[in-house]
């Protein structure tokens, strides 16, 4: 799987660009502000359905994009296209992005669609096209796998529990729609929960409604619960030597997955089966459909022990919005005892597992995206990222010093000049 073409619109600061991309790897030079971390966002979004850095997608508009770029209405208007190859299937990829007047709810799960809200009102509007049928997120998201690298990394070590929820939620989500669908359904089932607790305790609805809404929260809940403790086993599998190479082999890294609903009889019994993408033909979805009913009898009785304590607080306190990644050191817990080498080294691992993983479940290799990283590691590091890249078949590579990159690599790459929004072909590589 590689991406063989990408097309921008009003992104960011391009106004238009039209790039064909080959295989291996492709360096992009350029400063700060010259419009190489855009550049790989863009492709990021197509694999993911949202921006891994805007807050808005109001943001990713570019200034003064209006109307008469291909707007509708005097609203600014947006798009990121790509053409994917996959073996004897290629497919083209769209997001269509148009500003709005008025603000709107922001995207939901891993892909995200709809509006997303920006400040003073103003919001913007995503559209997704695959060979130039309409998409909701959740078809959209798969098509093209691919795997960020990027400083925002050591925030799955140190960082609050949420970012790494977001972490496997992307990573699952590329291979498996329904688990897609079952965040989507869950958070909209959480912010109505949310919504009728608060008006229950203020007096203005019953206790009784609550039924509906804890059974849809159970259902949802445990089918991601579930899922992720899969997932989380399989990448601890990947990530553990990965980290021993990277650390020199005198450390070791462990990771577990933690559920709010607790693990006995669960999700934890699923080690060695195959159900975190999978469909329900596949071998294993038995495990895990056993999985979900024990995870759904506890977390219901958490619901009952908690409910008091929701009521006063107005919010929902069981589920897997509060859940945990557990990622240890040699045993002690990385976020609070971590170095900052060792911190690097365990983003570096996960993130080389996840695309171990994606490999794995999709018979494919993913593309790879690393966005200014090579140069904040050490030489011993850096050679190993670059070898490990070696071994897929198209990695996209930004840097503000080309000499942070291993000759023999650089040799070999495409490179490309980027200054303000404009991508040029340099001599040499590729």
């Amino acid at each position: 799987m590689r991406v063989a073409h990408v097309s921008l619109s009003n992104f960011r600061n391009y106004e238009r660009l039209e790039l064909a991309l080959g295989p291996g790897m492709t360096v992009f030079e350029g400063g700060n502000g010259a419009g190489k971390s855009n550049l790989l966002e863009a492709l990021y979004m197509l694999a993911v359905g949202r921006s891994p850095r805007a807050g808005s997608d109001r943001e990713l508009l570019r200034r003064g994009a209006a109307s008469g770029d291909g707007g509708a209405g005097g609203e600014a208007y947006a798009q990121v296209g790509a053409r994917v190859e996959r073996g004897d299937d290629p497919v083209r990829l769209q997001i269509h992005i148009r500003g709005m007047d008025g603000g709107g709810l922001g995207g939901v799960g891993a892909g995200g669609s709809g509006a997303s809200g920006g400040r003073g009102g103003r919001g913007a509007q995503k559209l997704f096209r695959v060979n130039g049928a309409p998409r909701r997120a959740s078809g959209f998201v798969g098509h093209l796998n691919a795997v960020m690298f990027s400083a925002d990394d050591l925030q799955i070590v140190f960082g609050p529990p949420s970012a790494r929820r977001r972490y496997l939620n992307i990573l699952i989500s590329q291979t498996d729609r329904q688990y897609l669908r079952a965040l989507q359904r869950y958070e909209r089932v959480v912010q109505q929960r949310n919504h009728l607790l608060r008006r229950i305790r203020d007096g203005e609805a019953g206790a009784d409604e609550l039924g509906f809404w804890d059974d849809q929260l159970v259902e949802e809940g445990a089918r991601i619960t579930a899922k992720r403790g899969v997932c989380a086993r399989a990448l601890s599998a990947l990530a553990q030597p990965i980290y021993g190479e990277l650390s020199g082999g005198g450390e070791t890294m462990a990771m577990a997955y933690e559920p709010n609903a607790g693990t006995d009889g669960g999700a934890g019994d699923l080690a060695g089966s195959d159900g975190a993408g999978g469909s329900a033909g596949d071998d294993g979805a038995g495990d895990l459909a056993g999985a979900e009913a024990a995870i759904g009898e506890r977390m219901r009785g958490l619901l009952a022990e908690r409910r008091v304590a929701e009521l006063a607080r107005g919010v929902s306190l069981a589920g897997p919005h509060r859940d945990e990644l557990r990622l240890t050191v040699d045993g002690m817990e990385a976020a609070s005892f971590a170095s900052r080498g060792q911190t690097r080294s365990a983003a570096l691992a996960l993130k080389l597992a996840e695309a171990g993983h994606l490999r794995e479940r999709r018979g494919e290799e993913p593309a790879l995206l690393m966005d200014d990283v090579l140069s904040e590691l050490d030489a011993g590091r850096r050679l190993h990222v670059l070898e490990s890249a070696a071994g897929y078949g198209q990695t996209l590579v930004t840097t503000a010093d080309a000499g942070a990159i291993d000759g023999r690599f650089l040799r070999r790459a495409a490179r490309y000049a980027v200054r303000g929004g404009r991508v040029e072909r340099m001599g040499g590589g590729g």
